[in-house]
C-alpha cells in the first residue's frame, strides 16, 4: 500500500533524526545516548505491537535455566505475565511469552558493533520455549517456533553492504552455528535487510527459478522502504502464540519487489 510506505519512508527520517538528537541530549554520557536511542525505536515497535503488547528491555529467560544477555527492546506477546515493578519495569522475562528480541546497534559498520550485536543473538538463541506455538505449524515453521527471534537494527553499515553480508555470515560459519541458531535478520535505516533464510520455503521472491540457493544469508536491498521491511519481517517471525486469524499489517506491507536480492559468498 503506497501510503502506508509513505509514511514509513516520513518515520525512516523522523528515526534517523532522533538517533542523531540523541547524541546531543546524551552528551558526555554514552549510556545516555544509548537510552535515548532504545526509547526511540521502543516507541516505533510500540506502534506496530500496541497494547496488550508490551516493549521492554531486559534479559529473558527459559525454563531449563538458560538467561540472555540484556536485549534494548523486547516485544512481550499479550500472554506474557505482568511481572512489572512501580516503575513499569519487567523484572522476570519469559522466553515463551517473547515475540521478538531487538538489539540497537546504530553503526555496525564498525566490525567490533556488530560482531558484539551478534554474540548478543547466540544468548538468545541459546533459549528454548518449552510449549512453543506450534499448532497449525509444519516443517521449517515448526522447528522455528522453539527459538525466541532476534533482529539487529542500525543506521549504519558498511559502505558496500555486500562486506557487512558476508562479515555476518562468516561469523556463524567459523563457529558452525546451526541456522535456526542464527539472528533473523539484521536491518541497516535507509539500506536494507539481512536476512537469514534457514528453510528453502522462506524464499518467496519472483526470481527463485533462477537462484540455484535459496538457504544461507541474502541481503535485501530495500533502500528507503527498509523501514517497512523491517516491520514486515517483525510481523513474519515466529511470534510467541497463534493467532487465529491472520495479522492485518503483512498484507499491506507484503512487496511486490525489491530493488535486488543477493546471497552472501557471491
Amino acid at each position: 500500500m503506497d501510503d502506508l510506505y509513505q509514511l514509513l519512508r516520513e518515520d525512516a527520517l523522523e528515526l534517523e533524526s532522533k538517533f542523531r538528537r540523541a547524541s546531543i541530549e546524551g552528551k558526555g554520557t554514552s549510556q545516555e545516548i544509548a537510552d535515548f536511542r532504545e526509547h526511540a525505536l521502543q516507541d516505533f515497535v510500540q506502534r506496530f505491537f500496541p497494547f496488550p503488547h508490551r516493549v521492554t528491555k531486559g534479559k529473558v529467560r527459559d525454563t531449563f535455566g538458560a538467561i540472555s544477555d540484556s536485549v534494548d527492546c523486547i516485544v512481550c506477546n499479550p500472554n506474557h505475565p505482568y511481572t512489572v515493578d512501580t516503575h513499569g519495569k519487567f523484572r522476570l522475562i519469559f522466553a515463551e511469552g517473547v515475540d521478538a528480541a531487538i538489539e540497537v546497534k546504530p553503526d555496525i559498520g564498525a566490525s567490533a558493533e556488530m560482531l558484539r550485536g551478534l554474540e548478543q543473538g547466540l544468548s538468545v538463541k541459546a533459549l528454548k520455549r518449552r510449549n512453543p506455538p506450534t499448532l497449525m505449524r509444519g516443517g521449517w515453521e515448526y522447528e522455528r517456533a522453539f527459538y525466541v527471534p532476534y533482529a539487529i537494527f542500525a543506521m549504519r553499515c558498511k559502505s558496500n553492504p555486500l562486506d557487512t553480508l558476508n562479515e555476518i555470515a562468516a561469523f556463524y560459519a567459523a563457529r558452525q552455528t546451526p541456522p535456526l541458531q542464527q539472528a533473523d535478520f539484521v536491518a541497516v535505516n535507509g539500506v536494507g535487510l539481512f536476512v537469514n533464510y534457514s528453510d528453502p520455503g522462506m524464499y518467496c521472491w519472483s526470481n527463485k527459478a533462477s537462484v540455484q540457493e535459496h538457504t544461507g544469508w541474502f541481503f535485501e536491498k530495500w533502500a528507503e522502504d527498509t523501514l517497512a521491511g523491517f516491520v514486515w519481517r517483525l510481523q513474519m517471525l515466529a511470534h510467541a502464540s497463534i493467532k487465529m486469524q491472520a495479522d492485518l499489517l503483512p498484507h499491506y506491507l507484503q512487496p511486490t519487489a525489491i530493488q535486488a536480492i543477493v546471497r552472501a559468498g557471491q
